[in-house]
């Protein structure tokens, strides 16, 4: 055991992944590949291991893929979770489908098996069971059956992960339907879960998001130094960084700035936009969290790629968070190597490969790695 809150990870039956297989993880992972290769469904089946007694977290992950809304309603881009065969060609059919997941280490969880089943409803009566406390809206006007979803997991794990649970089997179900809120079992709790975030290659444009990462930060002055430090690599005039609204409106980020004053985030550059939600999100995760990120070379010029980088793996380090990011770029596998070379036994590189019978990760540790950057310079992607 590496003392990692994951050691390893198997995956199958999520989207495309088929009996994937992450071993012997470290402190900085680097999925690698092809476009649609499954690294973006990799970060999303972890988001969802990590919360395995709260079901309702498929939701917010299909909310964070589907940001503009491309879909037809959640419980369509719910059911493509799922693989499948063709039986979704016909809109009337019920569909249903599975996932396993598997995962040693720290985390005392070892099996999750996540269920779907298609279901209808009358929603002005109720239609099927609740589970939940919170009702659902009764319509006036339109009492066709409503579709909706029902989201099942099948916990297994090395010790209780609630005061309910018990060394067999704890079962969760989820209710989700096409239009309404959530019903679920139990209220969504941080219990029996792993601390986890997920950035998106987007995640920078929102501002509550940003918002609230820094907040929880203000309370720390060292780790607002730390931030201030690294924000001072895109440009030395930027003299702090806080919350503020000036005109009573929304809280924002604003940076102190030597010639404009104190000036939003958002009139800065995308790298020092994203820079900055990295920075501020590593730290609020408690020690054995996971941070998950998605293209991590998004918005950030080449020329910046390695102090951020190696930003990251010294501050994944020094707090004992653990990193999984994908990248297409070939200069931020050259920024984690070239700047962590003292640290570089604590990143690992997956290169995914599909094929008919399941999805490939051909593990490339730290010093090889290296090697086959710097002296032989090889293209690992």
């Amino acid at each position: 055991m590496s003392g990692y809150s994951l050691d390893s990870v198997t995956i199958d039956g999520f989207r495309g992944l088929k009996n994937l297989r992450l071993g012997e993880l470290g402190r900085v992972n680097i999925l690698v590949g092809a476009n649609n290769s499954g690294k973006t469904s990799i970060l999303e089946a972890l988001s969802i291991l990590c919360k395995p007694l709260d079901p309702s977290e498929w939701v917010w992950m299909v909310r964070r893929r589907d940001f503009g809304g491309l879909d037809e309603t959640r419980v369509q881009s719910l059911r493509w979770c799922f693989q499948q065969d063709g039986q979704l060609f016909d809109p009337d059919v019920l569909f249903s489908g599975q996932c396993l997941m598997t995962c040693d280490g720290e985390f005392p969880l070892r099996k999750l098996r996540a269920t779907y089943d298609d279901i209808v409803g009358d929603i002005d009566s109720g239609g099927p069971e609740l589970r939940g406390k919170r009702p659902l809206l009764t319509y006036i006007e339109d009492l066709q059956p409503r579709r909706g979803a029902e989201i099942t997991h099948h916990v297994n794990s090395v010790i209780p992960l609630s005061p309910k649970s018990d060394f067999e089997e704890e079962i969760i179900t989820t209710q989700v339907w096409e239009d309404q809120p959530i019903s679920a079992g139990r209220p969504p709790s941080r219990r029996g879960s792993l601390p986890c975030e997920s950035l998106t290659p987007y995640s920078y444009q929102i501002n509550k998001v940003q918002v609230r990462s820094l907040s929880r930060l203000l309370p720390r002055p060292e780790y607002l130094a730390s931030i201030r430090a690294l924000i001072q690599e895109f440009d030395d005039d930027i003299q702090d960084i806080y919350v503020a609204s000036f005109r009573g409106a929304r809280p924002a980020i604003y940076l102190k700035h030597r010639r404009l004053g104190p000036a939003p985030l958002s009139v800065f550059g995308d790298g020092l936009r994203r820079t900055v939600l990295l920075a501020t999100r590593l730290p609020t995760l408690q020690k054995g969290g996971l941070l998950l990120i998605d293209e991590m070379e998004a918005g950030i010029h080449v020329s910046a790629l390695q102090r951020v980088l190696s930003w990251l793996t010294k501050a994944a380090s020094n707090f004992g968070v653990q990193v999984v990011a994908t990248t297409h770029s070939l200069e931020a596998v050259d920024a984690i190597v070239l700047s962590n070379k003292s640290m570089i036994d604590e990143v690992v590189t997956f290169h995914l490969d599909q094929t008919e019978e399941e999805t490939r990760a051909k593990r490339i540790y730290g010093d090889l790695l290296l090697r086959l950057r710097c002296e032989r310079g090889l293209d690992v992607r």
